[in-house]
């Protein structure tokens, strides 16, 4: 049975196509066949996949576009399918949710994105959702203070933190390296999660 994992943030720049290609990767190398679904305008995960294919070093999965209606019609039979949802779109945000069997929510600790992190929580409506905290600067008090808050909330959010490394954003283009930044640790999460 195909697992659907949705990555939404109303808000733009927190990393859900980064997560969405580092996550496909982590999965990958767990043995699990995956699909992500570009429904972004901005094709973001689709130019990443074209270029990392143009320089001889194609993705280790397919990347597609789709829209509110083909989320809704029809999803590839791969062990996962990751949908990268655009920020600010209700119509495709709600496609994907709807047919989510878990949906993340990244987040950089800062005040604006926390805000949208609420909202985009409350689109969620009973939806298994987990917060991912992206960009952190470990030793940033701000993290931590977001990590409690979310706790006390009962708010779901994977254990550790995808730093910010100038390396992650080099990735844009290429195949990921070994290292995943944390990636292959969510992976895990969710793998046990299914288990």
């Amino acid at each position: 049975m195909t697992h659907v994992l949705t990555i939404a943030s109303l808000k733009g720049g927190t990393g859900k196509t980064t997560s969405a290609i580092l996550l496909a990767t982590a999965l990958v190398r767990r043995g699990h066949t995956v699909t992500v679904i570009d429904t972004d305008p901005q094709g973001s995960a689709t130019e990443w996949a074209q270029r990392a294919s143009d320089d001889g070093n194609e993705l280790e999965f397919q990347v597609t576009v789709g829209n509110a209606r083909t989320i809704a019609r029809s999803m590839p039979t791969t062990d996962v399918v990751i949908i990268d949802c655009p920020p600010g779109n209700p119509q495709i945000i709600d496609a994907a949710i709807d047919a989510a069997d878990h949906v993340i929510i990244p987040v950089r600790p800062s005040a604006i994105e926390v805000d949208r992190m609420w909202e985009t929580l409350d689109l969620t409506d009973g939806t298994n959702a987990t917060v991912l905290l992206t960009s952190v600067i470990l030793s940033a008090k701000a993290t931590e203070e977001l990590r409690t808050q979310l706790n006390e909330e009962r708010v779901g959010v994977f254990p550790g933190n995808i730093p910010q490394r100038e390396a992650i954003k080099n990735y844009f283009g290429a195949r990921p390296k070994q290292d995943l930044f944390g990636y292959d640790a969510v992976a895990a999460a969710l793998m046990n999660e299914e288990d």
